[in-house]
């Protein structure tokens, strides 16, 4: 077998690894997360990470990938309780319970458009890289959307999409760009059940996954997938619990029941790239064998002719953790949105006729264009509906809008549709052109030496207010402005004797300017 040697220097410096980190956290009696295992390796030797590449990130799937993958799971449910599969393999395992049963149903699909969060790793290799823990988070979300639920009967299998790596962590250098194609896990989730789940990466570009031994007679990366698919749902049947406290069945060195053949096939119908070595509901396929303790080697089903195991050796010992008797799957599809990553930002006066503007904000991931929605808030910024409309970078502040907080919302596109809005920070309140509440009026003694005075009224929208005194006539019309008379108190003087006053006051802000003029004073006498 081609790169046996290579692989099993990897697997075993992987089981070491595991082995370390789950002797440190033995112990711990009702886990949160379980130990990474199942990994299926590169087919060569460990990897030093490539450089990152340049060319654009796709973030998606080839067209026939979903539908082959969903096929694929559905195959798998109708030929249930058959024994001509790799599935019937593990009947013979159990638990204090009862044995596994070939009973696999398809429990549906789900396209998930969340953005991608911050890399929180960095394999070297794919612009996006997200450690485990992302994964768990992500896989979280979707449950909660979707209301599926955990349990020892449910398994959940994550792709990412081309361009998106993964690592175990950000702190050991365990990724898809140089170590693993896939692995299996299990978290315990917000409803506290057992969440099964295996990381499958977009994997069929890459020569190290894509096993030079295994044929496509699909599609090569679909069948790649599939592959690492069919080796961690039987490792997940037998062995679902991955903490130390909950292991199952393992080899004495904590190999798995699909790590011990992983890279043999058996016997297969057909030569090349089309090569096939399972029927499943008419479908071909070219899946890893897994190992029967029955037959002491690798096999294609249960009681078929064994091989030897490609690393380790056998046989699986039973651990005193528990087994899926039945398991219902559930395909998630990763097919990232764009990532906002610092708001749009609205410039302008928010103030009726005035025009505003709004930046798209940053993102990452997108590739398309950007769309806009003005949105009309309460005062205080909450409670915020799209302005019919008003779908451009550019808003007129409309004359329903004062007194209403504004803010834009933006939406970039990429390949797999558009992100969710991001919203910039609401504007100030809108103003309208100054609105008078109460009157500007006169008090005070008409007489000569005596002194006036002139309030500017009430106003709404906060003006800046300037005034200006009249000398008006015996009835108080034909008024003029008195030079310098323009604070709010006035000296009578002789000239104003016969004569009555007003005061005119100017309200003034972004909108505009209203003028109002008092009541006229009573006639000045000496």
């Amino acid at each position: 077998m081609k790169g046996l040697a290579a692989r099993s220097i990897a697997l075993f410096a992987l089981a070491s690894l595991l082995l370390a980190a789950t002797a440190a956290s033995a112990g711990a009696a009702s886990p949160r997360r379980g130990d990474i295992l199942g990994v299926v390796p590169h087919s060569g030797p460990r990897a030093v990470a490539p450089q990152l590449s340049s060319s654009p990130t796709t973030l998606t799937f080839d067209a026939s990938y979903e539908t082959l993958i969903n096929r694929y799971f559905t195959d798998v449910a109708h030929d249930s309780g058959g024994s001509n599969n790799v599935y019937s393999v593990a009947t013979q395992y159990s638990d204090d319970s009862g044995a596994v049963q070939y009973q696999s149903t398809f429990g549906g699909s789900y396209a998930d458009n969340d953005p991608l969060p911050a890399n929180g790793c960095d394999g070297g290799a794919d612009a996006y890289c997200l450690t485990d823990k992302q994964i768990t988070n992500e896989i979280q979300t979707v449950l909660t959307a979707t209301g599926w639920h955990g349990g020892l009967d449910h398994v959940f299998f994550l792709m990412t999409p081309q361009g998106v790596g993964s690592c175990f962590d950000a702190v050991h250098n365990d990724c898809t760009s140089n170590f693993f194609c896939a692995y299996h896990n299990f978290f315990v989730d917000s409803n506290v059940e057992d969440v099964i789940y295996a990381n499958e990466p977009y994997m069929g570009q890459t020569p190290r996954c894509n096993d030079p031994d295994q044929g496509h007679p699909n599609d090569p990366d679909s069948d790649t997938t599939i592959n690492t698919i069919s080796h961690e749902h039987n490792e997940a049947i037998t062995d679902p619990l991955t903490n130390p406290d909950f292991l199952a069945w393992e080899a004495a060195d904590g190999s798995e029941v699909a790590d011990l053949c992983v890279g043999g096939y058996g016997t297969q119908t057909g030569t090349g790239d089309g090569a096939y070595n399972q029927v499943i509901n008419g479908h071909h396929y070219e899946l890893q064998q897994e190992y029967s303790n029955a037959e002491g080697g690798c096999v294609q089903h249960l009681g078929g002719p064994a091989t030897p195991a490609t690393f380790s050796s056998g046989p699986l010992s039973y651990r005193g953790g528990p087994v899926m008797h039945t398991n219902t799957t559930y395909a998630i599809y990763w097919l990232p949105t764009a990532r906002n990553t610092s708001p749009p930002i609205v410039t302008g006066t928010a103030a009726v006729g005035r025009t505003l503007t709004t930046t798209a904000g940053s993102w990452d991931g997108a590739t398309g264009a950007y769309s806009y929605q003005w949105e009309r808030c309460s005062s205080t910024g909450k409670s915020c509906v799209d302005i019919a409309g008003a779908t451009t970078a550019t808003y007129k502040v409309k004359i329903i809008d004062p007194g209403h907080v504004l803010r834009s919302t933006v939406r970039a596109a990429n390949v797999n549709g558009a992100s969710p809005p991001a919203a910039s920070t609401g504007t100030a309140k809108v103003i309208d052109v100054p609105a008078l509440r109460k009157r500007p009026r006169i008090s005070g003694v008409a007489r000569v030496g005596k002194k006036l005075s002139g309030g500017p009224g009430s106003w709404a929208y906060s003006p800046s207010l300037t005034r200006q005194w009249l000398r008006c006539n015996a009835h108080g019309g034909v008024c003029l402005p008195i030079p310098d008379a323009t604070n709010s108190r006035y000296k009578l003087t002789t000239r104003d004797v016969g004569h009555r006053l007003r005061i005119k006051v100017r309200a003034t802000n972004a909108a505009g300017r209203s003028n109002v003029t008092s009541a006229a004073s009573g006639r000045v006498h000496r």
